[in-house]
């Protein structure tokens, strides 16, 4: 009887034993997925909130590329996110094109930090915005490039590669001039295309690039006449991020934009809606602050 009841006990607590050793099994996935770690040779990508305008910082062994500076309101934003960071020089800037939303910021980046090169398309803009980056370059007397396709830099642990197929044309729609270019590090990538319109898109697709990557920044804010279902498939992403203002007067994230990553199964970040988004990864895990809003 002694025997029997010693038995059960011990079954007992082989079967508390496993249970206890899967929950905590399950938390360190749990916590390997979600939780950042503060690693210099990590790849971190940072998507900042500037309302509906863009600006991310990428950083890599101490390495650091700005692309775009949001608005001349939000850039002064900018500057202070980059001091909090530590940030006193910035390898590589670059404009993706000349729309005062991506590059109205970058004239105060340029005064305040000290920049290795910037890079930008061959279409001029005619703005106050645009003219004060290219004076205040030549004063400071930063290299300005017009990136070939399939440029590279290397960034830290990370490559740099320009898609832009054509980015000495001077296109019809300013947005298409935008420069595209996908960061890596060993395992994860993020791809970066402005605010190109389906028709750059295509173009892209057409010249065969590879453009696999883990991460989509969407082109245009999420706008309906960017973004398409072919792009999509190509890209293959498992996260989207948009950066746009809540409540915008253009309706980006566009409902057909969402339906469309519902449809591929690609998990949305949203800057209006949750703050600034950062990915990090390590080579071999890749890593959020926060979850997919959809």
């Amino acid at each position: 009887m002694n025997k029997k009841k010693n038995l059960h006990w011990i079954n007992i607590g082989i079967i508390f034993s496993c249970l206890m050793i899967a929950f905590f099994c399950f938390q360190k996935k749990w916590e390997t997925r979600t939780v950042l770690r503060d690693t210099s040779s990590d790849l971190k990508v940072h998507f900042m909130n500037t309302g509906q305008s863009e600006s991310i910082l990428i950083q890599s062994c101490g390495k650091t590329l700005l692309i775009d500076g949001g608005t001349n309101f939000t850039g002064g934003k900018v500057v202070e996110y980059l001091r909090r960071k530590g940030i006193t020089y910035l390898d590589y800037v670059v404009g993706t094109h000349g729309h005062e939303d991506h590059i109205g910021g970058i004239d105060a980046i340029l005064y305040n930090f000290r920049v290795g090169e910037l890079f930008l398309p061959r279409q001029e803009y005619n703005t106050h915005s645009y003219k004060d980056v290219l004076e205040i370059a030549k004063a400071k007397q930063i290299p300005i490039t017009v990136p070939e396709w399939k440029e590279k830099r290397i960034l830290g642990d990370a490559k740099i590669v320009f898609l832009s197929p054509e980015p000495n044309k001077i296109y019809e729609d300013i947005n298409d001039s935008s420069l595209a270019l996908r960061v890596s590090n060993r395992k994860h990538s993020f791809l970066f295309c402005g605010d190109i319109s389906k028709k750059m898109e295509k173009r892209i697709l057409k010249t065969g690039v590879y453009l696999k990557s883990d991460v989509l920044k969407l082109n245009h804010h999420g706008s309906n006449n960017a973004n398409s279902m072919k792009f999509l498939k190509k890209v293959s992403p498992q996260y989207a991020v948009v950066c746009c203002a809540k409540g915008n007067a253009f309706g980006h994230p566009h409902k057909s934009v969402l339906k469309r990553l519902e449809k591929r199964k690609i998990r949305l970040f949203r800057t209006d809606e949750q703050g600034e988004i950062l990915f990090t990864s390590d080579g071999k895990t890749l890593m959020s602050n926060v979850k997919p809003i959809r």
